[in-house]
């Protein structure tokens, strides 16, 4: 459980993808001046080098956020940055910005960190040792509350939070099978305890088969299915509503695994949808792939 590293992923369409609708939902909840509870669940370091040795290692950079980077390579330019576009994609990558130049990627906390206001109290948690040794520090100097700890146990240990308005990134890495059960449990007991709460979960999309990588044989992927269970049974939970995005990179097969991803929303705000939308429409222009007409937005549940 804590040999993931998200080093090896930072920046790929998954991420991309994933603070896209980060940014979405913050700044939904920054339009009142209410103040508001954010908590990540499975936070990683906070900020990540993309001239690292697991960065570098099957470079998933370049089918993200540096494919965005008008087709430059990173360190070409020590002024290196990003086009801005629309609303949305504007603010992500203003963000981003800040820290593409030193070749660096923002994770999730450093994301929330730039639309966090004064009075907004902000919580991530991360269990893995080394990882949570860069958050704390990364957090400092962010002002959020790092903890080290388990994501599922300290969701339900700060819930019902204060201020009582706010939002829950829940980001596992899924390598074990048992860990979708795991996002649904905690789902459903934090529902029950802040049934007003706005809960983000991402997902991977895994193909039907893999390679093994002992024998290099075709086998059935025992995950591929894991995600769409989960999603019919977060749509079940006791909330009035729940919006999905899909964002699909490129053909399933065996020797590309997790083929696109997702966000389900419990709890979205007022015209979230129409957010989610316009991020499709960003990532299926700027990230082309072979398959991303598949990507889609959708209610799964509605009052």
């Amino acid at each position: 459980m804590l040999s993931y590293q998200h080093s090896f992923h930072a920046g790929n369409h998954a991420d991309v993808l994933k603070h896209l609708v980060l940014v979405a939902v913050l700044e939904r909840l920054n339009l009142k001046t209410k103040p508001y509870f954010f908590l990540d669940t499975h936070a990683g370091e906070g900020v990540y080098n993309l001239n690292s040795q697991q960065a570098l290692q099957n470079a998933e950079a370049k089918t993200g956020i540096l494919q965005l980077n008008l087709g430059r390579e990173l360190g070409d330019d020590e002024n290196t940055s990003i086009k801005e576009e629309s609303s949305l994609f504007d603010t992500y990558v203003n963000i981003v910005n800040k820290y593409i130049g030193d070749q660096q990627y923002p994770g999730s906390p450093m994301v929330a960190s730039a639309l966090l206001r004064r009075g907004d109290k902000a919580f991530a948690a991360e269990l893995h040792p080394q990882a949570f040794e860069s958050l704390q520090q990364n957090c400092r100097r962010a002002g959020i509350i790092a903890q080290h700890r388990d994501g599922y146990e300290i969701l339900n240990a700060v819930l019902p939070p204060t201020p009582n308005r706010g939002a829950v990134l829940i980001d596992p890495p899924y390598e074990q099978m048992s860990e979708y059960e795991q996002v649904i449990d905690a789902v459903a007991k934090a529902v029950k305890r802040w049934p007003i709460g706005i809960y983000m979960i991402w997902y991977p999309l895994l193909s039907d088969t893999r390679e093994d990588r002992k024998t290099t044989e075709i086998v059935s992927n025992p995950k591929s299915s894991l995600s769409e269970k989960m999603l019919s049974q977060l749509s079940g939970l006791n909330v009035k509503s729940v919006l999905n995005i899909q964002f699909c990179s490129v053909k399933p097969s065996e020797k590309v695994g997790m083929y696109g991803s997702g966000m389900c929303i419990l709890n979205p705000p007022w015209q979230l949808d129409s957010d989610l939308q316009e991020i499709i429409e960003t990532l299926q222009e700027k990230l082309p792939g072979d398959n991303n007409r598949l990507s889609k937005v959708e209610w799964l549940k509605t009052e």
